[in-house]
């Protein structure tokens, strides 16, 4: 069974999102064995500056990086990645657990998004919509992909 970990600056503080997030959990344990890693998004002032932002993202650079376990593949959450369709999601999901890694890392980043340094080391640079998100609901977004991933491997009715 292909281990999954989502990466994810930020906790799920709205009931709503951690009960879809919990539901969408359970439901994945069918097909992968998944774990959600919550990591702090760095502080910043009211008015950040450029400089500002870059150093926040590079301090949560080497948090995420810190969290990727060794043989992980790393795929990047990011609004100028590659869009697909959930079969060829799923599709990719199957060929990565067939490469035998040993783990398939998902990183979402902070409200800032992610430092060039996490988006450089990622084998694969994801895109749900070119449109932004709100991350508590980019998260159930994201499980809810995970989980029409596994149904769409195992020819189940889930995906339509």
């Amino acid at each position: 069974m292909l281990k999954i970990r989502i990466i994810a600056m930020g906790k799920l503080t709205e009931a709503s999102f951690r009960e879809a997030a919990g539901e969408y959990a359970r439901r994945i344990a069918r097909f992968y064995s998944l774990t959600v890693d919550e990591l702090k998004p760095e502080p910043l002032p009211a008015s950040p500056s450029p400089g500002d932002i870059r150093a926040a993202l590079d301090r949560e650079a080497d948090r995420i990086l810190g969290a990727v376990p060794p043989r992980a593949v790393l795929w990047a959450m990011c609004v100028e990645g590659r869009t697909m369709s959930s079969e060829e999601f799923s599709e990719k999901i199957s060929r990565t657990a067939q490469t035998g890694a040993g783990e398939l890392c998902l990183v979402i980043g902070s409200s800032c998004g992610l430092s060039e340094r996490v988006k450089q080391k990622a084998a694969l640079r994801l895109s749900v919509s070119p449109m932004t998100f709100p991350h508590e609901l980019f998260r159930v977004m994201l499980l809810e992909q995970i989980y029409r991933a596994g149904e769409i491997g195992a020819g189940g009715k889930y995906h339509k």
